[in-house]
């Protein structure tokens, strides 16, 4: 079984991000006209970093420019780069094969010119892409390599920044100790470097660790801790992250009210920003609140929102995420035909972009439906398929056939009536956390 705090964690692991992108970008944008050969080319990759946080899609451009550019002039540490911050964007939009494909390329590149650097950053990127499709192994090899790479060129920061990495999948493997070990190594590196925006994510981090052991009381003291370093650096991306994880935190110690008066003060430091992550994040959070409550109208009703915002900027992750959970709400609700229209269409997106954690709730929601409308045997292969990826994201050979048959034997006795136990929903709630959780930022060399 899943467990529930796993949704605190996911979505409280926060890493710094950038700053308004607009605001960042212009006096980039302002030396283009006058940059020539391979400055412009490093102008426009920079710019590319600036943008891929708020405006994908001209990050995207921007790298495709700087990349073209490379080729003419013959500039293979521009190519690489570009190439990189292609893969980025294109995580970022859910196409994994596409990110994929960019950051061999890059490594390819880097490893020629040997840019150990470059290639750390390649490396860590692909760990990221294997611990999201849930190859966790695979995803070790990436970040162990990309520490050795890091250490060679004694890159402290880059250790503990990949550490900070790590830990997620730990988080994920329901190993929070482990994750706690790591998080506090970073920060000692940190503190031996004085350097505080990494202290600042290790804040965030650590104080998620925290609520997954149930020691709140630390949990709120490292958020605090994040809040006034945020407000003291002056980073108002961290500092709208740290009201959020605090409402976060409120919300799981029942205090609703406290909750809500954090979120709200991030929902509008984050219309004043035009930051859609933290908007999509604090919604999510809204929504999380009011399905707890069984309040599922309102759930929904948050959840279109979300879904409307994801679909129109193509994050295919994001939107399969909202479409599983407003099917899981549709399911309390006895709306079954609906409720299979969204899972069924959020499935499809997971299979296609290969992310194996939102198909395993997928599977499990869609059978839990179908049984429900007596389709018995699409509910018996469904539930054989969740079993099949559950056994392969968690290493075990088989999945306990009793809570099968037990679903399968209520719903045969007691149709119409959802037999959903609080932690399914939970997990629904964990997939969209898990997709708008933000993965380390090393500047023009790490990337994600």
């Amino acid at each position: 079984m899943f467990h529930f705090k796993i949704i605190l964690l996911i979505s409280m692991l926060l890493c710094p991000c950038l700053l308004k992108a607009q605001d960042e970008a212009a006096p980039l944008i302002e030396r283009l006209p006058s940059a020539k050969g391979t400055e412009r080319i490093d102008l426009m990759n920079e710019i590319s970093v600036v943008y891929r946080k708020t405006d994908r899609y001209k990050a995207m451009d921007f790298a495709r420019q700087a990349f073209d550019l490379s080729v003419k002039n013959n500039y293979p540490p521009g190519k690489a780069l570009a190439m990189k911050n292609q893969g980025i964007c294109w995580f970022f939009i859910g196409n994994n094969d596409s990110a994929i494909l960019c950051y061999k390329q890059a490594l390819e590149i880097f490893t020629r010119i040997g840019d150990e650097k470059g290639m750390s950053a390649c490396y860590n990127n692909l760990g990221l892409i294997s611990q999201e499709t849930g190859k966790y192994d695979e995803a070790l090899k990436f970040y162990k390599r990309s520490i050795e790479m890091d250490t060679k060129l004694n890159d402290q920061i880059g250790i503990a920044q990949t550490k900070d990495n790590m830990v997620s999948i730990y988080i994920y493997q329901g190993d929070a100790k482990s994750a706690l070990k790591l998080t506090n190594e970073s920060i000692k590196i940190y503190n031996d470097l004085s350097y505080k925006p990494g202290l600042l994510t290790c804040y965030i981090n650590r104080g998620s660790e925290f609520a997954y052991l149930n020691q709140y009381n630390n949990s709120i003291r490292d958020f605090v801790l994040a809040l006034n370093m945020a407000i003291e650096l002056k980073d108002k991306y961290m500092e709208k992250m740290a009201n959020s994880n605090l409402g976060y935190t409120y919300w799981s110690m029942k205090k609703p009210e406290i909750a809500m008066k954090y979120l709200n003060i991030a929902l509008e430091m984050s219309d004043e920003s035009d930051d859609a992550f933290t908007i999509d994040k604090t919604l999510t959070t809204m929504a999380e609140i009011f399905t707890s409550q069984k309040e599922y109208t309102k759930s929904i009703e948050i959840l279109q929102k979300l879904l409307k915002r994801n679909e129109d900027s193509e994050n295919l992750r994001q939107a399969s995420a909202v479409m599983t959970l407003i099917g899981r709400n549709l399911i309390e609700l006895n709306e079954m035909d609906k409720a299979v229209g969204y899972l069924s269409k959020s499935l499809q997106i997971t299979v296609k972009i290969k992310a194996r954690y939102e198909m395993l709730e997928n599977y499990r929601n869609l059978a839990h439906a179908h049984a429900i409308l007596h389709n018995f045997s699409a509910a018996d292969s469904l539930q054989d398929l969740f079993a099949e990826t559950y056994s392969q994201l968690y290493n075990t050979d088989s999945i306990s056939n009793i809570r099968k048959a037990k679903i399968l034997h209520e719903e045969r006795i007691n149709p119409s009536k959802s037999t959903t136990s609080d932690w399914i929903i939970a997990f629904s709630l964990m997939v969209i956390a898990m997709m708008l959780s933000v993965i380390v930022f090393r500047g023009n060399e790490k990337g994600i």
